[in-house]
Parts: structure tokens; C-alpha cells; sequence
């Protein structure tokens, strides 16, 4: 994977670690006792009496094995133990919360932590702070309190597993409530032990034992699959065999040089371009065709995992100086870390995609990977490299594809998470050298377009009010004045109208500029002027960067932000798009019609591109499958066939990329997800049974863009199961 390539997935993804053990095992686990023994160096400590033993359970039965330890059985009923306790709201920011937890069996579980404001006597938790148990993998779960205040922010820690945040945050003067769940997502029974809860004073260690999880090609040691090779010398000759066979054209009777549809002509640019044909969306292709993106995620020789405090845990790990396996080792600096005080930190990351090639092709493995992979694509009936990929492969191999920006603006000040001061003249400055990027890319006819972001944080809550947030913070803001400004001309100058209509006591419009938490709880007519504020917020946020790329590439589509579609529950969410060429947005449900319905209502009836989904399958090598799977691959196939036909039976539907090309590292990648929900192993090995029918129905989509049959009927109820996540 290239630094490039990783770096813009690092920075944008917006759901472990791909381990590694060592050319010498021995000295591996050497080095990462040595690391263990520094962190212990100087020791935490426990700064109040909270264990374990002060957890009431609800929807289990707990086994208590001594004092701080329990232990307790999952089945399909999550296992909840609540805390209720005055002395969480005595602890400051700068402490730690952690446990230690060790599941059984072969599939992952996931933790929740849950925390409650004292103002909130409802079941929903303001605040949720989710994460996996890899089995048989023991692993502490531990964050700094000054995550509760945004929600976002934990790295990776050795033997954790990929973290979501939900809610909007809790305050630590006014938490009252705090629980831990576990959830069985996956069936049957499991048992979890539970152990060491406590407060700390400084971050805690990470012990994870050194039974061997990984193999020499980074296959998963426990479980065999129809695809998964029995060791390296397989795979070198299975390597060589796919590097013989010859690369197909692309063009053929029906399909462009691009892969534009020949039965659909329209007028021709040179470049990418949409058209609506009175009927439908469509892109056009650089000489006029009708063009549907069928694209692949992340097309790259592999995805790296994060190896720091976990190498004992591989078989096999070339040392970091071995110059013939340089091009596998990534040394990251761009992993989001609260305890950083730049937001990130760097992290030791291992890809056993790259390696594997290395070891089958010598100095030549990223063109053979790359004659490999263009071949399938073509054989595949994909037309379009999507985001986060090698984009060396991606301009050499001369196939339509999309870019990912990187580094999207983010003032010094914000507003909440990752939302800039919008109003500000650093953010358009930022915003102008963000956009030259676009340069060394403008003339590419092969380019359809480029995200400006993905999945931004700050969209995760469901009902947040940006203009609320920002009368939350203190002055300096440019927006906050912009936002006084607005008020005082709402109400003419007359503070007097506006205490009346907020129910508040201020002498004069600029004592806003003190924080006011939860202004908009204040009256009705409050909430309401502070959603008005906030829509003009989003409309500026999106505005700004899109001026600035115009101005730098005016041929390419801006296909706007990818945002999570179970995010775009409100109208003004969609505000700015009426800048935007194309609404694109990553949606993960069985069928994507209501969703696409909804931003084609609610964008203006934008073109739109679902720029992620996927089927994971329970026949893969991993012990998570995706956000949403199937039992078998075969059944991954008709899952996928249905998803797609209905996204290209909808109007304003002119693509579909699916994620990912990879697997992600059994152990878990940089951020812990260690998803089955790729196309080939990372022995580089397809799954059968899933590409035999993905092909096919990816040559079927045609039919229903030309409306010659409608879309296959559902498949039976329940053969896709998913993780339910609430934002």
C-alpha cells in the first residue's frame, strides 16, 4: 500500500491491527515484552474504590470469581451492568477509565460503554463508546475522561478492536450513570470474563498474552475456509499462476473504451460529466456514452494492520530493516489520538498484502499485482476504481476512477468535532491550498470525479445543533459573531424581544458570547433560531471548498462529502448540496431505495453515488463480517445482486461502489476493524462462490438501467443479518 493510499484512508475512514510476528519469533516477543515493560515503568494508580463489584447486571446472570473479577454468558440477550455512583462526577479529565476483558469460542463480541448525564433520566445514553473483543484474545478497553466531552478520538490499543462513538457527549461535572454491555451479534452462547475495573491517574498497560493468532501470510490460525491456502509456497504458485493470464479489453460491442453503455449516446466533453435524460441520472463518459459506476473501495496490494504491542501474536514478521520488505512496513503519523495535543499520533503498521506479493514477485510485485488485479476488475465487470485506492494503479491501468482529497479544512478553533469556524479567514485559506491537490489531476480524462471528505464526525449525532455548540464555546470564534450578528438582526437590535423569546436575562447581545450550554433547550423559539443558524453553518461549510477546487480543476465532478446516509435524517442536513455536482453518501442497508429516495427529495434531486455498502460472509477467515452478512458466500452474491439492481433502478442513482477490495487484517487494521468483507484474502486468493455471482450480477445491471426487466425479487427474509448502530 502506498503512503499515499494509506494516508488518505487514515485520515478519511471516517469502521485492530494487522499483526505481526518475526522473522525471528523469539526476538519478536522479546521486543514487545520490552515495550510492556516501559509502559509499566511507572505504574498506575487506582484513585478511587469502584470495581466490578459495584455493577448491578441486567439481562445476565453474573458468576463473581473473586473480588474485581466476574464473569458471565452471552447468548442473544446483551448482558448490561450499571453503575450508578456521585463519585463519577468527582473525577477530573485527565483521568482514565479501563478494564480488562477475555471472550471465548471463534466469533467477536462488542462492548459498550454507556454514560449518563444527571439530566437525563431516560434508558438512551448521551453518550455511547462502542468496540469489539477479538476471541480468545485477552485486552484492556481504556480511554482518557477527556473523551466524554465530544465522544471521539481513542486510538487503537494493542488487541482492541475497531470503536464507534455515538451521542453528543457528556459533561464529567454532571455524569451520574455509567454501564458496560456486551452483545453477542453472531449466535450461540459465549463467555466473557470480565476483570481489573478501575480509575486511573495515568494510562494504563496493555497485556495480551503471546499465543500465536496469525500465520506466515497473515491468514487467521484457528479456522479453515474453502479459500485460504495452506502456506507460503502455495501461494507463491498460485501467485505466478494468476500473473500468466493476459489482460482483456475493456472495449467490446457493448461497452466503451471506458465502459460507457454504446446503446446510450449523448454529447461528448472529453471528460466525466451527468446528464438527466428526462427519465433518469446518468454520468457520461469522455465520448458520450451513458455510464454507470460500478466501482470497488480501497483497490490496493493490501490494507495494513497496526502492530504495536501485538507481534508476538504472528507467526511470522520480517524485521523492520530488511530492505526486501520495506514497501510492507508503514510508519503512520496520521491516527487520530485525544491524548495527542495535535489530535494525532503515529502507529506501526504491517501489510501482509504487499508482503505476500514480495515474496511471490521479488521487485516486480507491484506490476504483477497490478496485470492481476486490472485483469479481474475487467473479468469482474467493474468499471470504476473507487476511493482510498493505489492511484498509482488507478492512472496506470487506464480505468475510470474517482479521488479522495485529503486533509479536508479544519480550523484551529472548532466548533464541535471536526467542524471548522466556518466564517473564518482561515478556512478559506485552508480551503484554497486543500484544493491544489486537484492540479496534477485536472487534464485526466479517466477521473470521474473526487470527495471532498467522508463520514465527517460531527454528523454522527442525531440531533445536533451546530449553532448550539458553538454558543458552548467561549469568544474568538469568527462564526460566533456571525452568529450574534444574526441574532441581533433577528430581533432588530432589541434585547429585549430576544430575552422574552429565549426566556433569558442578558443586558446585551454580546454577553453570547460567554458560554450557554444547551442554549437551544432555553424555548422553542431558541431551538429554532439556533437551526436556522446552524443550516447556515453547513451551507458555508460546504460552499467554501467547493469554490476553491472549481477554481483549481473546473473539469471534474465535486462529488461532495460521502456522507453516512443513517445520518441524513433532517432536511438541513442537506444544506450546500445545491453546490455540489453529484450527493454522494455511504449507505449500509439491505435496500437502498428509501435512502436514495430521501437525498434525491431532499437534495434538490441530485444525481447520487452510494460511495460505500457491503456483505460480509460467515465463511470467511475472520470472526467479524462486515457491517452486514450472510451465512454463506454464495448467499453474499445475492444479497449484493439485489442491492445493486435496486440502486440502478432509481433515478437519481448513476453508481455503486462497494467496500472493500481487501479483507482487513484478521487482527484488525490501523483503527481495529477487522472486517470479512473483501473480494480476495490476503494471500490474494478471490472468494469463489462470491465472485462467480457478484460477475454475473454485475453484467445483469445493465438490463435494468435500460429497463429491459425489473430488479430480482428479495431474497428470503433473515439471510442477511447486521449490527444495529444508532446514530
Amino acid at each position: 500500500m502506498s503512503k499515499t493510499l494509506l494516508k488518505a484512508l487514515l485520515v478519511s475512514a471516517g469502521c485492530g491491527l494487522l499483526l505481526s510476528a518475526c522473522a525471528d519469533k523469539q526476538q519478536t516477543a522479546v521486543d514487545d515484552k520490552a515495550v510492556i515493560t516501559e509502559v509499566k515503568a511507572v505504574k498506575p494508580v487506582v484513585i478511587n474504590d469502584i470495581t466490578w463489584d459495584d455493577f448491578q447486571p441486567y439481562g445476565c446472570k453474573v458468576e463473581r470469581l473473586k473480588a474485581n473479577q466476574i464473569k458471565i454468558k452471552i447468548a442473544a440477550q446483551p448482558c448490561t451492568l450499571m453503575l450508578m455512583s456521585d463519585k463519577l462526577s468527582q473525577l477530573s479529565k485527565d483521568k482514565w477509565l479501563s478494564f480488562m476483558r477475555k471472550g471465548d469460542g471463534k466469533k467477536a463480541l462488542g462492548t459498550s460503554m454507556l454514560f449518563w448525564s444527571k439530566n437525563n433520566q431516560g434508558q438512551r445514553p448521551d453518550l455511547t463508546i462502542a468496540d469489539g473483543i477479538f476471541p480468545d484474545l485477552p485486552s484492556r478497553r481504556a480511554i482518557p475522561l477527556t473523551l466524554l466531552a465530544e465522544g471521539r478520538g481513542t486510538p487503537k490499543t494493542p488487541g482492541s478492536l475497531i470503536g464507534f462513538a455515538f451521542g453528543s457527549g457528556v459533561h464529567l461535572d454532571e455524569w451520574a450513570r455509567f454501564a458496560v454491555s456486551v452483545t453477542n451479534f453472531y449466535g450461540g452462547e459465549q463467555t466473557v470474563i470480565l476483570d481489573e475495573f478501575m480509575f486511573t491517574d495515568i494510562e494504563p498497560d496493555y497485556p495480551v498474552g503471546d499465543k500465536v493468532m496469525v500465520d506466515e501470510i497473515g491468514q487467521w490460525t484457528v479456522v479453515d475456509f474453502k479459500d485460504k491456502l495452506s502456506d507460503a509456497d502455495a501461494m507463491i504458485q498460485y501467485l505466478k499462476s494468476e500473473a500468466s493470464k493476459a489482460v482483456p479489453e475493456r472495449e467490446t460491442d457493448t461497452l466503451s473504451h471506458f465502459g460507457g453503455i454504446k446503446a446510450k449516446k449523448y454529447d461528448a466533453t472529453g471528460y466525466f460529466r451527468t446528464q438527466f435524460d428526462d427519465e433518469r441520472w446518468f454520468l457520461v463518459d469522455p465520448q458520450g456514452y451513458a455510464f454507470y459506476s460500478i466501482g470497488i473501495d480501497i483497490v490496493g496490494a493490501g490494507v495494513a494492520g497496526n502492530i504495536d504491542g501485538i507481534k508476538g501474536l504472528h507467526e511470522w514478521l520480517p524485521s523492520e530493516d530488511d530492505p526486501t520488505y520495506s514497501k510492507a512496513w508503514i510508519q503512520a503519523d496520521y491516527i487520530s489520538d485525544i491524548r495527542s495535543e495535535t489530535g494525532l499520533s503515529s502507529a506501526n503498521l504491517f501489510d501482509f498484502g504487499t508482503a505476500n506479493l514480495i515474496k511471490a514477485f521479488g521487485e516486480n510485485w507491484h506490476q504483477k499485482w497490478s496485470d492481476i488485479t486490472a485483469r479481474r476488475l475487467i473479468e469482474w465487470n467493474v468499471n470504476t476504481i473507487g476511493n482510498w485506492s493505489d492511484m498509482d494503479f488507478a492512472r496506470s491501468s487506464k480505468t475510470p476512477y474517482v479521488m479522495p482529497m485529503e486533509k479536508f479544512p479544519v480550523t484551529s478553533k472548532r466548533i464541535f468535532r471536526d467542524f471548522p469556524d466556518v466564517f473564518s479567514e482561515e478556512y478559506a485559506n485552508k480551503s484554497k491550498a486543500f484544493a491544489q491537490q486537484l492540479a496534477t489531476y485536472k487534464d485526466d480524462p479517466y477521473l470521474i470525479g473526487y470527495f471532498m471528505n467522508n463520514e465527517p464526525g460531527w454528523a454522527y449525532i442525531p440531533t445536533i445543533n451546530l449553532a448550539e455548540e458553538l454558543l458552548s464555546k467561549g469568544d474568538g470564534f469568527v462564526s460566533k459573531r456571525k452568529l450574534i450578528e444574526f441574532l441581533t438582526k433577528q430581533y432588530e437590535g432589541d434585547i429585549q424581544a430576544f430575552n422574552q423569546a429565549w426566556n433569558t436575562k442578558f443586558a446585551q447581545f454580546s454577553d453570547l458570547n460567554k458560554p450557554i450550554r444547551r442554549a437551544a433547550e432555553l424555548s422553542e423559539t431558541a431551538g429554532n433560531d439556533l437551526q436556522t443558524f446552524s443550516t447556515t453553518l453547513l451551507e458555508e461549510y460546504i460552499r467554501v471548498p467547493v469554490a476553491a477546487t472549481k477554481k483549481v480543476d473546473p473539469n471534474h465532478l465535486n462529488m461532495g462529502m460521502r456522507w453516512a446516509s443513517s445520518a441524513l435524517k433532517q432536511k438541513w442536513r442537506f444544506a450546500g448540496s445545491q453546490y455540489l455536482d453529484v450527493f454522494s453518501m455511504n449507505n449500509y442497508t439491505d435496500d437502498p431505495t428509501m435512502r436514495l429516495d430521501i437525498a434525491a427529495d431532499m437534495s434538490g434531486g441530485k444525481p447520487i453515488l452510494i460511495g460505500e455498502f457491503h456483505h460480509g460472509s460467515m465463511e470467511g477467515g475472520h470472526p467479524t463480517y462486515g457491517a452486514r452478512w450472510t451465512k454463506t458466500e454464495a448467499e453474499r452474491a445475492i444479497a449484493y445482486q439485489y442491492y445493486a439492481e435496486k440502486a440502478a433502478a432509481h433515478p437519481n442513482s448513476i453508481g455503486i461502489h462497494y467496500f472493500a477490495y481487501n479483507d482487513d487484517p484478521v487482527l484488525g487494521r490501523f483503527d481495529g476493524e477487522n472486517f470479512h468483507h473483501g473480494f480476495v484474502t490476503t494471500a490474494h486468493k478471490p472468494y469463489t462462490n462470491f465472485i462467480e455471482g457478484y460477475k454475473a450480477a454485475n453484467q445483469g445491471i445493465y438490463d435494468v438501467l435500460l429497463k429491459k426487466r425489473e430488479p430480482v425479487e428479495k431474497y428470503p427474509e433473515g439471510m442477511v443479518k447486521f449490527i444495529p448502530m444508532s446514530f
